[in-house]
């Protein structure tokens, strides 16, 4: 069970009444301030590419590459196996094959060979015997591997995205904005888009040009690269993404082409824009990489047969479907040991501040990282999934997802002497260790969490873009708002805020997983509605009944059904209106109160209540409590802000507790053995139910014998 609500924190004060002011403070939120940069941005200009020949070594590269294309040496292009890595391969395997180039390529196995330019798979190079290998989406960490490389004579263009940890490889040139001397006005181009930057260079130079369908093909493929590996869709990103949907609308790429129509076909009401590539065409391009090696999206991006494009469409989206499969076992299996009624007390969910870490010999890699995201999007933390190391006997590989403003990178970089490598960036990154030192492993990623509590960096944040007065929820303001499209990292999809909202219907979608919600406005007297929808947030079907008055956090969309088309928003939050009374009203103080040893009277006097009455439980509410809670846990570890918890246990029981009673049933049952509870703020808990046999005498528990005592 999940039931929390997050802290609201809105970048502007007052509520938006017209679409007008709305649009004209995000403008000026986003430095759109000048009557010049409004007419760029609202007619689509001033979008172009920086100077490429502003990166460092841009001018050895461009110069080395021209001599190998010159003297009709032989060219390998080295890529990763993810998507990012594939297209940054494509971009220029396609550049080097429009003049008739000698040139080949490797992508690794991640099995066989791991990530990266790896001593594993040097014979393959050699194999090839190049006069120059050009790294793309990888390289920069390869210190050794250049060298030895270069050593043989082989020339070498590393170019890269990821951070630069101690030194550059010295290679012929370096094509990295994250290196320390860096002159690149913008450092967070994707691995395709750097490879992006040296054709635009070659053209540029105009030694051996570029034609537009090659031009036009690199900007496709760096523009879904941009989407896959979430780097921030602003400043030279956004317009290549910008740029890639322009040119996709007919894709020159025979590959986008069949890919894109293959997955319209079945599902006709899709738009093509960031979410589509996000969650249909990228997922299926990273399943070959992640079970197999890439060459099905290889051949996806290189082939220009459309029919064998097809086929390798195809081919990827039945291994997407094996990768699900696969993905799926894997994060029940680690569901159940982070669950696991027996893991020690030190590692429980209800005991740590840290990111959930996960491990198993034989998980596939290929999933772990996917395995990491649904951890922390399920247990609102950031979490880190291992499995063996197939390549290097007695270490562990781990790939981690972040939750909220939690920088994964920053502290893996702050307990680096208990890691072997790591590299990433703050929302994923990617980790080797041994696998004896696992737990010291542990136990320093949680110290250091834990040292971040006062930061506020693990606090669970919702960021509110505006707030909205419900008048305004049309057609009008979705059309302004999707002017700041493409949405992604950095640029994400605005999200409002409205009070004071009516529900007027309730109705459950999924068997109960989901929730959508007729809407109106309490005090108004139009007939005025909105639907609005909440994945996943079936249970608050259980706490809010037509007639409660809400405040939402939401995006807006548009629903097309049976060819009408209406706005539709998605809740990302709920807040119900607090009940009267200081105890519903200021229950972390109530709590925070107790906790510091004030007497139940004194805190009884504050609520103008009485302490039995008001704080102290009775039979009944502890019944309640447990029958309600246990049977909406069904047996796993659950998180719950203590107001809706108590709403829920009011609901569904009839009986009326409040948020203080409901802490202290929860802490005599932890204290009787009946629960393991963890408190992880004034207001927000998490517990899992204990297996027990035959009936438990609370009477063993101090806190109701203490609380036993006021009565």
């Amino acid at each position: 069970m999940l039931l929390t609500t997050q802290k609201w924190r809105s970048a502007f004060d007052d509520t938006f009444v017209s679409t007008e002011s709305l649009f004209e403070a995000l403008l000026n939120k986003n430095g759109i301030d000048t009557i010049q940069k409004r007419e760029d941005f609202l007619n689509d200009k001033g979008a172009e590419l920086y100077d490429p020949f502003l990166y460092n070594d841009m001018h050895k590269a461009v110069d080395l590459i021209c001599e190998a294309m010159a003297g009709h040496k032989k060219i390998l292009v080295y890529g990763d196996y993810d998507c990012d890595g594939v297209t940054a391969t494509s971009i220029l395997v396609r550049y080097f094959r429009s003049h008739g180039c000698d040139v080949s390529y490797i992508v690794p196995n991640r099995e066989e060979h791991g990530y990266g330019l790896t001593k594993n798979i040097l014979d393959d190079v050699y194999d090839i015997n190049p006069y120059l290998v050009i790294t793309v989406d990888c390289g920069i960490t390869n210190i050794d591997t250049v060298a030895e490389l270069r050593s043989r004579g082989i020339k070498v263009i590393v170019s890269d995205h990821h951070n630069v940890q101690e030194e550059l490889p010295d290679a012929d040139a370096v094509i990295c904005a994250k290196r320390k001397d860096n002159t690149y006005p913008f450092i967070d181009l994707c691995g395709a888009g750097v490879a992006l930057k040296i054709v635009q260079a070659m053209g540029t130079d105009r030694r051996f040009p570029v034609n537009g369908d090659v031009w036009r093909q690199a900007i496709e493929l760096s523009g879904i690269a941009t989407i896959a590996d979430l780097v921030s869709v602003v400043d030279e990103n956004r317009t290549i993404v910008k740029k890639a949907f322009i040119s996709m609308r007919d894709p020159v790429n025979p590959g986008i082409r069949v890919m894109n129509n293959l997955i319209l076909e079945k599902s006709a009401s899709r738009k093509l824009d960031e979410t589509f590539i996000s969650f249909n065409f990228v997922p299926r391009v990273n399943a070959a990489g992640r079970l197999y090696d890439s060459s099905s999206a290889l051949d996806l991006f290189l082939e220009d047969d459309e029919d064998k494009a097809y086929e390798a469409a195809v081919k990827l989206g039945q291994q997407n479907e094996e990768r699900k499969q696969i993905e799926a076992r894997v994060y029940e299996e680690a569901t159940r040991q982070v669950d696991d009624e027996r893991r020690p007390d030190e590692w429980s969910l209800a005991n740590t501040k840290g990111p959930i870490v996960a491990y198993s010999s034989d998980w596939h890699q290929g999933v772990l990282g996917i395995v990491a995201g649904r951890l922390a999007s399920a247990y609102r933390r950031s979490a880190i999934v291992f499995t063996s190391d197939p390549i290097e006997p007695g270490l562990i590989k781990g790939s981690g997802r972040a939750y909220g403003d939690y920088d994964l990178f920053a502290a893996l970089g702050r307990i680096s002497d208990k890691i072997i490598n790591f590299g990433g960036h703050k929302k994923a990154a990617g980790v080797t260790i041994r696998k004896d030192g696992l737990i010291d492993f542990m136990k320093a990623l949680e110290a250091d969490a834990v040292s971040l509590e006062s930061s506020g960096e693990n606090d669970d944040v919702l960021e509110i873009t505006a707030k909205l007065d419900f008048d305004i929820i049309n057609f009008d303001t979705y059309n302004a708002i999707c002017k700041f499209k493409p949405y992604g990292i950095g640029n994400r999809k605005p999200v409002f805020e409205t009070d004071g909202l009516v529900v007027t219907a309730i109705n459950d979608m999924t068997e109960g997983a989901h929730i959508r919600l007729d809407l109106a406005k309490a005090d108004g007297d139009s007939d005025k509605t909105v639907s609005a929808v909440g994945f996943g947030m079936g249970l608050y079907s259980k706490l809010i009944k037509p007639g409660d008055v809400i405040s939402i956090a939401y995006t807006i969309n548009e629903y097309t059904y049976r060819g009408k088309t209406t706005i539709s928003l998605y809740l990302e939050d709920i807040k119900l209106d607090a009940d009267k009374g200081f105890l519903w009203q200021k229950p972390d103080i109530a709590e925070d109160l107790y906790k510091n040893g004030m007497e139940l009277d004194q805190i009884a006097k504050l609520a103008k209540t009485t302490a039995k009455e008001s704080l102290i439980p009775s039979k009944v509410d502890y019944l309640a409590c447990y029958q309600i809670i246990k049977n909406e846990c069904k047996g796993e570890t659950s998180y719950a802000d203590l107001p809706l918890l108590a709403r829920l246990v009011s609901g569904q029981s009839g009986v009326n507790v409040n948020p203080f009673k409901v802490a202290r049933a929860l802490e005599v049952f932890a204290e009787a053995k009946l629960i393991k509870l963890g408190v992880l703020s004034s207001q927000r808990v998490c517990f899992r139910f204990l297996k027990t046999e035959g009936k438990t005498d609370l009477k063993r528990s101090e806190v109701y014998m203490r609380l036993l005592s006021y009565g």
